[in-house]
């Protein structure tokens, strides 16, 4: 079986799948969610595992794994933008009689970046489903989807995993990783980006630029040395973004009354003297207002000055 095969197994999306499968009510088309591509991933091939008839470790399901059953089609066939060719190719073979499964599958990876010509385009087939196939659209989000495309699906969201869980699977492969505190608590419920936290080591080297900041920032002239730094590594801000929320939260349970854990890869403590539980809130408001800049496709500096600024800000007034 596949690594978090049985992880994922487990989950309440996995267990709605299977219901329609084992109940013979495969919908025409599904809308499947996540922001964990990990995750998304093997929810997706388990559903095709078992829709397809093959149980776990059967050659049915190790060809469904090894993708060489004809009858599931992966797209887009390159890259990872789904274009209006994917789309016509999907519309214009979905009546087409299976050949080995008693129906087709289309998958379609990264679905939120079907542009509003693709999903019109597949929207007339969503509205005159084919008996013969089953579209499966993979998304992050469905925020950018069309309201009458995700109408037509049948959505199934895969939920973020809790730390307790994400805790006990990950001990399993990294039972002495130094980093599996990090991973766990800064994941936010994320299978993919816990296992990148562990197995990536630049992921140790940004928690401690947000350490810094937290703790070496003092003065508006000291604003300059960590703007170039996170200017350096702007492609990971969101992460750095994440890691000094991870912090600062930790600094709230220790003034909140908890004891300080050893487990910590950062000074909590020392966090916690210098952000009280209001500031380290306001703290995280900056954050939220920095991420949604960001999302917005914001300048990178100017996301990091603003971000800096305010932290000082919020700092200098809890003095």
């Amino acid at each position: 079986m596949k690594k978090h095969a049985d992880f994922i197994q487990r989950s309440t999306a996995y267990k709605t799948l299977l219901k329609d499968v084992k109940n013979n009510a495969l919908s025409h088309a599904y809308l499947l969610l996540s922001e964990d591509r990990l995750s998304l991933d093997l929810l997706t091939e388990l559903f095709l595992q078992a829709a397809a008839g093959g149980e776990i470790d059967s050659p049915r399901a190790k060809a469904v794994e090894a993708g060489t059953l004809a009858d599931i089609i992966f797209l887009p066939e390159d890259g990872d933008k789904v274009t209006v060719k994917d789309i016509n190719f999907l519309t214009e073979t979905s009546y087409i009689t299976p050949t080995e499964l008693d129906k087709k599958f289309y998958v379609i990876n990264y679905g939120e970046t079907m542009n509003e010509a693709s999903q019109n385009k597949l929207l007339k087939t969503l509205e005159e489903p084919p008996s013969v196939s089953v579209i499966i659209i993979k998304a992050a989000s469905a925020e950018k989807l069309l309201p009458t495309v995700k109408s037509r699906c049948r959505k199934v969201e895969l939920a973020p995993h809790s730390e307790s869980l994400l805790k006990d699977e990950l001990k399993k492969y990294y039972p002495d990783d130094e980093n599996l505190f990090l991973a766990v608590n800064a994941c936010r419920g994320s299978l993919q980006r816990a296992v990148e936290f562990i197995t990536q080591p630049q992921y140790f080297k940004l928690m401690k630029i947000a350490e810094e900041v937290l703790t070496r920032m003092d003065k508006s002239g000291g604003i300059a040395e960590f703007s170039f730094k996170l200017y350096d590594y702007r492609e990971s801000l969101s992460d750095i973004i994440d890691f000094i929320e991870l912090i600062l939260m930790s600094a709230m349970k220790i003034n909140g009354g908890a004891a300080v854990s050893g487990d910590f890869p950062y000074d909590a403590a020392l966090v916690a003297e210098r952000y009280p539980i209001n500031a380290a809130l306001k703290e995280i408001d900056v954050l939220t207002r920095a991420r949604k800049r960001l999302a917005l496709n914001g300048n990178a500096a100017a996301v990091i000055d603003e971000l800096l600024f305010s932290i000082l800000e919020v700092r200098a007034k809890w003095k």
